[in-house]
């Protein structure tokens, strides 16, 4: 038991409402059951109910033991003073007010299944009892549950956005070039890329913008790959002159190359491919992010991300080609960075065409081929577009591993209907 479970019980009345009585023998009827309180202070507020023959309004307490009101010294705090009702599962330590009375106590009664489910839905390593809920929850349910899903990682990644941009003083470029190096990470060097953006500000890249070999000269430079053994050639050496110019002129220090990840990643997709391709991108592009927020439709996407680094002849690499970014890197591109960022610009704004753009590329774009979209596949749960596998990595990376079940929409029916 604990308390997130005795509110859900409370809040969905799944409690027999006709005999509710306080520790002390009084009859209590539910007049208004009140909201959830998210902020501090007790649990409950607004809520109204009768006593005996007296009619109560404010707020009550939740808590698994009675006890547990001095365990969190409500008895310290004055906002816990009035409470109109103090609801508990054990009723271990009966609660006095200052003047020595008790206060109204309710032991909340349920039936057992509905705790037995919620526990196995805590204590399961299967999906077992989701599957079931999805197919109960029915087709109509799992797409709206699966949009607002969607659409909630879409916010937190914009929210995310809108926070560096608060860091970085309003400067969106500044913000979308960091996010920009971020992705080319694809996952695993996603941390290391954001850490090199950080490094080297945006002017340096736009001052540079046209002259490719600086550009990669600094990026290369700031990673610390010069650190690290592996390369050799002519123009080896000239990139780290070049580097090394610029690191004195603008006064750079580069990241420890430590945080770079190798192990695991075909070679197409080493770090140090990705920086040159970075490279190329940010230096044959004038305004990139201007012409990637006004882009009206994908293929006006992957026409700005279109580069091919081996035009250029970074020979001091080995021999595998740095190529140009495949279709899944294009669409990881719009997924993790333009959508973001529309959606961030939209709640910054108040533009709600930029949002509906951002919601309807992912709409277009296939769905994600990753760990969590085959296991819900083989649950029998396919994705339709990327707005879909979208809203899977957030079920899964949200509610299920932290084991969020009671505040999930399906974790809920399932509860409720004692599965």
């Amino acid at each position: 038991m604990n308390e997130k479970l005795l509110s859900f019980i409370w809040f969905n009345r799944l409690y027999p409402q006709d005999s509710l009585k306080t520790t002390q023998g009084e009859s209590i009827s539910v007049l208004r059951q009140g909201f959830v309180n998210n902020d501090s202070g007790p649990d409950i507020t607004d809520a109204q109910i009768r006593i005996g023959n007296i009619v109560w309004a404010g707020n009550m307490e939740l808590h698994v033991k009675s006890s547990h009101w001095q365990l969190h010294h409500h008895q310290n705090n004055p906002a816990y003073s009035n409470i109109i009702l103090h609801i508990v599962f054990q009723d271990d330590k009966p609660l006095r007010d200052q003047n020595g009375n008790l206060v109204p106590t309710l032991v909340l009664p349920f039936e057992q299944r509905y705790a037995d489910t919620y526990n196995k839905l805590l204590h399961t390593s299967d999906f077992d009892l989701c599957r079931c809920g999805f197919e109960r929850f029915g087709s109509l349910k799992t797409s709206c549950f699966l949009d607002r899903l969607a659409g909630d990682r879409l916010k937190s990644k914009a929210t995310a956005v809108l926070d560096s941009l608060a860091v970085n003083k309003g400067d969106w470029k500044e913000t979308f070039w960091q996010f920009l190096a971020r992705s080319f990470g694809f996952g695993k060097n996603a941390v290391p890329f954001h850490l090199l953006a950080q490094s080297v500000p945006f002017s340096i890249i736009e001052r540079n913008r046209h002259q490719i070999s600086n550009i990669a000269a600094i990026l290369y430079g700031q990673s610390g790959f010069f650190k690290l053994d592996k390369f050799s050639g002519e123009q080896y050496l000239d990139i780290q002159r070049e580097y090394y110019y610029h690191k004195q002129k603008y006064n750079l220090t580069p990241i420890d190359p430590s945080v770079w990840k190798f192990a695991g990643i075909r070679p197409v997709n080493f770090p140090d491919r990705r920086i040159l391709q970075l490279s190329v991108l940010t230096g044959c592009n004038e305004n990139l992010y201007s012409q990637l927020m006004e882009a009206e439709t994908l293929g006006m996407i992957y026409s700005l991300f279109d580069i091919d680094a081996d035009n250029h002849k970074f020979r001091f690499l080995p021999d595998t080609p740095l190529a140009k970014l495949g279709m899944d890197a294009l669409n990881l591109l719009v997924i993790n960075l333009v959508c973001p960022f529309l959606y961030a610009w939209s709640l910054y704004f108040k533009d709600d065409e930029a949002a509906q753009r951002a919601l309807s590329f992912l709409e277009q774009i296939p769905p994600e081929n990753n760990s969590v979209t085959k296991f819900m596949s083989s649950q029998g749960i396919e994705a339709r577009s990327a707005f879909d596998s979208q809203a899977f990595l957030y079920l899964r990376n949200e509610y299920c591993r932290p084991k969020r079940c009671i505040e999930c929409q399906v974790g809920r029916y399932i509860v409720i209907n004692a599965l």
